[in-house]
């Protein structure tokens, strides 16, 4: 009796290590992103950063203003008013999601509507 108790208590753990290291080990929603700068509009506030998950447009509102090629790390890819990193220079930028997870061709749309006169 006292080894199937044993046994059953073995499986029990094994059953609930199984069942929680997914949960344990996801990736958080508010990890940091990171992306490009890919295009700048002279004179225009809002640009262009390419992510692994498609394209973002944002807003600068303050601090080091970036350039293209510049590496972004922050949490830029959900909607609202975000404080993140510029890495090429070590300097935070405050930006607006304007949109992301979008197409390139959509980016641009976006930018030039955002941009144009």
């Amino acid at each position: 009796m006292i080894k199937y108790a044993r046994t059953v208590s073995l499986r029990i753990h094994m059953l609930l290590v199984l069942c929680l290291t997914p949960i344990l080990c996801v990736i958080p929603a508010h990890a940091a992103s990171q992306g490009y700068v890919t295009k700048r509009i002279s004179g225009c506030d809002y640009f262009m950063v390419s992510t692994s998950q498609g394209y973002s447009v944002l807003e600068w509102f303050g601090g080091h203003d970036p350039d293209s090629g510049d590496l972004l790390i922050g949490k830029f890819e959900t909607y609202g008013m975000h404080e993140i990193v510029d890495d090429t220079v070590d300097e935070t930028v405050t930006v607006w999601t304007e949109d992301y997870a979008l197409s390139r061709t959509r980016a641009l749309e976006v930018l030039v509507d955002k941009c144009g006169d």
